[in-house]
């Protein structure tokens, strides 16, 4: 409530598809612990299938507008949870019996369908939204004690599944086979994979040999570097996405091992750079010097992302490290949970991706993901 009055609001309606990854869906689980099973089809008796919004304003209790019957109170976090099969004429009928009119936040604006929205201004004329997409977030970037505490045991969860999918990888593993080991352990432990990504070979330059899946039926043979990859909400809802690489058979070449160590370099080098108050930028500028000082050449996936990490919660966050991304005056924080990650690629010899996830704490970090860096045979 403080963010929204901060913004001298009156009323916020907060849109997320509730079972969705990027759609806001973290803003409302945040708020109200609510997550859709239904992925999203309408129909002729459904319409804003698996969406979700809260109707925010200071003084009174929040209530959740959902399209789930008979919702598990036991697990919900607002106590005024109304159903409907078209969430969106019911908030709009809500907001015209609350008498709500002029200025109003509207947070999802960046994802909203075009027809809910048009639906939801017929039904409200009397309503300017104003976008506020990044009010929740702003609240979500520090993260509580309780919050750091999911973390943790998602850390835990994180580094068992990708240590074992790096030694699968490097014994010589179909990357589906290693991938499904790792997943058995995220699923035991209380996660849910987003992304088991897995390359190697020639193929080492994209996040996967396999988009469709994330892994294939391929093997590595000897020599071939591997990479690891785990993406998804370890925890909870909270997000993980470290990544590692090495060598099949565990003997890289020189030329390998220099390429590698270098990225691991990077990572090391800017996870003891950060403290609250240090500068964004001053640890990309950093990771582009070390990038410029190994003569790294581009690949797909050094040219998808073009940072050096990102804040990580209940799915990706701001802030971004990266001298195009970061503003000038973004430092980091305590209690910020973020992942540091560089790719370098050398022409003749492949591609390197190496992700931590930290937490930043009074001192300096925190660390995650503690799978080994290094697998010398």
């Amino acid at each position: 409530m403080a963010e929204v009055e901060r913004r001298q609001l009156d009323t916020v309606v907060i849109w997320g598809r509730a079972g969705g990854q990027f759609e806001h869906c973290g803003d409302i689980l945040y708020l109200s612990n609510h997550f859709a099973i239904s992925a999203g089809a309408d129909s002729a008796i459904w319409n804003a299938r698996s969406f979700a919004a809260l109707i925010v304003r200071p003084g009174h209790e929040p209530e959740l507008h959902i399209d789930e019957p008979d919702p598990r109170m036991d697990r919900l976090a607002v106590g005024d949870v109304r159903w409907s099969s078209d969430p969106v004429q019911a908030v709009g009928e809500r907001l015209r019996e609350l008498g709500i009119s002029g200025q109003v936040g509207l947070v999802g604006t960046n994802f909203f369908p075009i027809k809910y929205y048009q639906q939801l201004s017929e039904l409200c004329p009397q309503i300017d939204w104003r976008p506020e997409d990044d009010l929740v977030k702003t609240v979500r970037k520090i993260k509580s004690a309780a919050e750091l505490d999911c973390y943790r045991h998602a850390g835990e969860t994180a580094s068992l599944a990708l240590t074992r999918l790096m030694s699968g990888l490097i014994g010589g593993e179909k990357e589906a086979v290693a991938a499904g080991a790792a997943s058995q352990i995220v699923v035991e432990r209380g996660g849910r994979i987003q992304l088991m990504g897995t390359t190697h070979g020639e193929h080492i330059g994209y996040q996967c040999t396999e988009p469709l899946t994330g892994y294939s039926q391929l093997a590595p043979q000897p020599g071939d570097l591997v990479a690891g990859m785990i993406h998804g909400p370890m925890y909870q809802g909270y997000y993980l996405d470290p990544a590692r690489e090495w060598v099949c058979g565990g003997a890289p070449s020189g030329a390998q091992r220099g390429l590698i160590e270098a990225t691991v370099e990077i990572v090391e080098e800017l996870c003891g750079m950060i403290r609250p108050g240090v500068r964004l930028l001053d640890a990309a500028r950093r990771g582009d010097e070390l990038t410029a000082r190994y003569g790294a050449d581009e690949s797909p996936t050094s040219k998808f992302f073009p940072f050096y990490g990102h804040g990580v919660g209940l799915f990706f966050e701001t802030p971004r490290i990266g001298s195009a991304l970061s503003a000038p005056d973004d430092i980091f924080e305590e209690g910020m949970v973020l992942g540091v990650e560089a790719f370098l690629a050398k022409d003749g010899v492949g591609s390197c991706l190496i992700e931590d996830n930290v937490i930043v704490n009074a001192h300096g970090v925190e660390l995650l993901t503690t799978t080994p860096l290094r697998w010398d045979a």
